[in-house]
């Protein structure tokens, strides 16, 4: 199970101790009941830096975080940056989802969450996004299924 940390939510959610919206994720992750996924490459490069990519390797050394490459993504994020209906700035954050099979967000980006809910760009399953600890239930049912082999390093 995968979740996906949008930059808006980061620093709050590493903050220590965590934000209570936050916490319910933390707690998930120390169970070993689900993983981070994130990227480096691309405009992650520019938003996940200092901190946060030290916090973030962490848990990729506690197996609570999985870093996906770029280039498993590159070529669907310049796609969906061209498309009209696209009403967010976060085609990476799309792409990202789509490539590693994750279908829950954590954001406060209204923009994001309209596209991250609308089926044209995340299906099979829909996308979901957590908000707060008030529906921290989502954190039982997502899914993550990276592609391939092992896409993940």
């Amino acid at each position: 199970m995968c979740i996906i940390v949008d930059t808006n939510k980061l620093g709050a959610f590493l903050a220590d101790p965590a934000d209570e919206d936050s916490r319910p994720i933390r707690k998930w992750l120390d169970r070993g009941a689900g993983s981070i996924v994130y990227s480096t490459g691309g405009k992650f490069a520019q938003e996940i830096r200092g901190r946060i990519r030290a916090r973030l390797a962490g848990y990729v050394r506690a197996g609570r975080a999985k870093l996906i490459p770029e280039s498993l993504f590159a070529d669907d994020e310049r796609k969906l940056k061209n498309r009209a209906d696209l009403r967010s700035d976060d085609p990476h954050v799309l792409a990202l989802a789509r490539a590693a099979g994750v279908r829950l967000l954590y954001t406060a980006d209204g923009d994001l969450i309209s596209d991250f809910k609308d089926k044209s760009f995340i299906d099979r399953p829909r996308g979901k996004v957590y908000s707060g600890a008030h529906n921290a239930e989502l954190l039982t049912g997502s899914v993550c299924a990276p592609p391939g082999p092992d896409p993940v390093r």
